[in-house]
C-alpha cells in the first residue's frame, strides 16, 4: 500500500495533514490536502496549528524505548495518527505500541506494509476515539469479545487483532525461511558426513588390503626360512660352522710358546 492511499482514506473532507519529524514528497500528498509541517510558525506568530477532528497526523516513530513520546496523548476525538516504523513486519514492537496507544486512547484501525519506500516500512493507523470503532470486516470476523470486558480491554484486543493480523503471517514466513535454511544446511552436512564416511571406508579398505599383503609376505618369508633350515645344505653348513668353532679352540694360535715341563 502507498502512503498516498492511507492519507486519502483517513484524512477528513475538510481535514489537514500534519507531518511530524518528517517531510513527505509532494507527489505523496493527495491533491487538495493542506499540509502542516511540524514547527511551522504562522505570520501572526502563533505556533503550529494543532490537529482537530478529521485531521491526520503522520509521524516517523523509532522502535526503541522512546516510542511513547511519539504518540500524541492530546489528540482530539476524531483525529487520526499514522505511525511509520522503518522495520520489517516481524520487528514491529506490538506490545509497547499497544500500551502507548491505550494511554492516548487511540484505537488501531489498520496496519499495512508500505510500498515505494527506500527501506521496509510498516504503517499503523490509529484514531482517537471514546467509542469503539470496528476494524475492517476481514479483521473483525473472528472476534467474539465478551460484554463484561471494559472498553480499554476491548480497545486493546481490537488493536492487537489488527496488528497481529499483519505481523503474525510475516513472522511465520520468516520462520519458514529460517526452517528451510536450517533443513538445507542439515542436508548439506548430512551429505558431507556421508561423503566422509565413504572416503573413510575406502581408506580403511586400502589399509586392510595393505595389511593383508604385508602379512602374506611375512608368512611367505617365514615359510622360506623354515624350508631353508630343513634343507640338507643348511644342516651341513650348520655342522661345518660348529666344527670350525671347535677347531679354533683346539688349534693353538701361532707364536705361543710351549710351557716348560
Amino acid at each position: 500500500m502507498l502512503i498516498t492511499e492511507l492519507i486519502a482514506r483517513y484524512v477528513g473532507p475538510q481535514g489537514a495533514l500534519h507531518e511530524r519529524g518528517m517531510r513527505l514528497d509532494e507527489a505523496q500528498v493527495p491533491p487538495g490536502v493542506h499540509v502542516h509541517h511540524d514547527g511551522d510558525v504562522h505570520h501572526d506568530g502563533d505556533k503550529a496549528v494543532a490537529p482537530v477532528a478529521g485531521d491526520l497526523v503522520v509521524v516517523s516513530v523509532p522502535t526503541g524505548p522512546g516510542l511513547p513520546a511519539y504518540v500524541d496523548n492530546g489528540l482530539p476525538v476524531g483525529a487520526t495518527m499514522v505511525l511509520l516504523f522503518e522495520v520489517e513486519v516481524t520487528e514491529l514492537p506490538v506490545d509497547r505500541l499497544l500500551a502507548a496507544l491505550a494511554v492516548a486512547k487511540l484505537q488501531v484501525v489498520e496496519a499495512a506494509v508500505l510500498s515505494g519506500t527506500p527501506s521496509p516500512t510498516v504503517a499503523v493507523v490509529a484514531t482517537r476515539t471514546d467509542e469503539l470503532i470496528a476494524p475492517a470486516p476481514d479483521l473483525a470476523h473472528n472476534l467474539e469479545p465478551g460484554d463484561h470486558e471494559g472498553s480499554a480491554a476491548l480497545r486493546r484486543l481490537l488493536g492487537e487483532h489488527a496488528l497481529e493480523g499483519l505481523v503474525q503471517p510475516a513472522r511465520e514466513r520468516a520462520l519458514r525461511t529460517q526452517v528451510g535454511a536450517a533443513e538445507a544446511r542439515l542436508a548439506e552436512v548430512t551429505a558431507e558426513l556421508e561423503a566422509f564416511r565413504i572416503d573413510q571406508e575406502a581408506h580403511e579398505a586400502v589399509l586392510l588390503k595393505d595389511l593383508a599383503k604385508a602379512r602374506k609376505e611375512a608368512d611367505t618369508e617365514r615359510k622360506r626360512m623354515q624350508t631353508l633350515r630343513s634343507s640338507k645344505a643348511f644342516k651341513v653348513a650348520s655342522r661345518l660352522t660348529q666344527a670350525s668353532g671347535v677347531a679354533r679352540r683346539v688349534i693353538r694360535r701361532p707364536g705361543r710358546a710351549k710351557p716348560p715341563g
